[in-house]
């Protein structure tokens, strides 16, 4: 038995492997399968090169908010409160990501530099590390419609 424990070491270790090394996801495969939104979100991404590309079902990292470190912390911002946000190199490793509100406030947190987004276009599934980004546009939200008064009593 002795003789087969590397072995059984080794098919155990690639039978876990597989499936994430050939999932689509990361490095320079195609983006054959991305991550489905909770909600779905539209948005225009402009990569650092200046081509432009509308995507739909665009999460950040799969998730349907910008995430990242603020100070000593970590700050989640929802995707519905976000008018844009930019994207600058920062250290050798980590991007600098301000994310400007619909309410005109704004916040600037860092984030990996390998971090993706994911999205669909009209030609099929997209995805870009933030490093290579330069800018999100997120739609304006619909306006609420007004409260209505109550009826009143007689």
């Amino acid at each position: 038995m002795r003789k087969f424990a590397p072995v059984l070491a080794a098919l155990a270790l690639l039978t876990v492997a597989a499936p994430v090394l050939g999932n689509g996801f990361g490095g320079d495969s195609p983006p054959s399968r991305i991550p489905i939104p909770a909600r779905p979100f539209t948005a225009t991404v402009e990569d650092a090169g200046g081509t432009t590309v509308d995507v739909s079902s665009v999460t950040w990292n799969g998730e349907v908010f910008l995430y990242g470190e603020l100070g000593e912390g970590q700050i989640t911002v929802p995707f519905e409160k976000v008018d844009y946000a930019t994207v600058k190199l920062h250290t050798e490793d980590k991007v600098l990501v301000t994310a400007m509100m619909h309410d005109t406030t704004s916040v600037t947190f860092t984030v990996d530099e390998d971090l993706l987004c994911y999205g669909k276009t009209v030609y099929g599934n997209y995805q870009i590390e933030v490093n290579k980004l330069r800018r999100i546009d997120f739609p304006a939200p619909p306006p609420k419609a007004p409260a209505k008064a109550p009826a009143a009593e007689q």
